[in-house]
């Protein structure tokens, strides 16, 4: 197993797990909602999506990783959103290498890149009901600082 900068070779893998990390949490999240409503979301903003992801690993003030073994078993990016604050943004595992410790590795790693760009304070946001993130930025020392609460209309 080893960590590893990624690089936009790695884009197509990325988004693998983003997608697959990001169903489960919003089904989590909103379990009523239907998950063909949540795959249509996700297929269309792809574009958008891979975009975002290829400007976001071409930026020096964001930082992307991945763990890989024979395949890639998760990423994770961080961010430097002002000279005080940094962001743990996205912390991503493949299904089948979750409960390995995989996303605590990658999550120390990023701390460590924040820190040494010298930020005063590192933020994470998560949904809720996603208690595997919670016990795990819990477990990194992050504390919970506010509520965002959201309206479908």
């Amino acid at each position: 197993m080893k960590i590893r900068k990624a690089n936009l070779k790695d884009i197509v893998d990325i988004d693998r797990i983003y997608v697959e990390g990001g169903i489960d949490e919003e089904r989590l999240q909103f379990p009523n909602a239907s998950k063909k409503k949540i795959i249509k979301t996700f297929n269309k903003h792809f574009k958008e999506r891979i975009n975002g992801f290829k400007r976001e690993l071409k930026n020096k003030k964001h930082y992307w990783i991945l763990c890989e073994g024979k395949n890639m078993l998760g990423f994770g990016q961080a961010w430097i959103k002002n000279k005080d604050i940094g962001v743990l943004e996205k912390v991503y595992i493949d299904k089948k290498a979750r409960g390995k410790g995989i996303a605590t590795k990658i999550s120390k790693k990023l701390i460590k890149w924040l820190k040494n760009k010298n930020v005063r304070y590192i933020e994470a946001g998560l949904y809720w009901k996603n208690i595997p993130s919670r016990k795990l930025n819990e477990k990194l020392g992050f504390k919970p600082i506010s509520l965002k609460m959201r309206l479908e209309v």
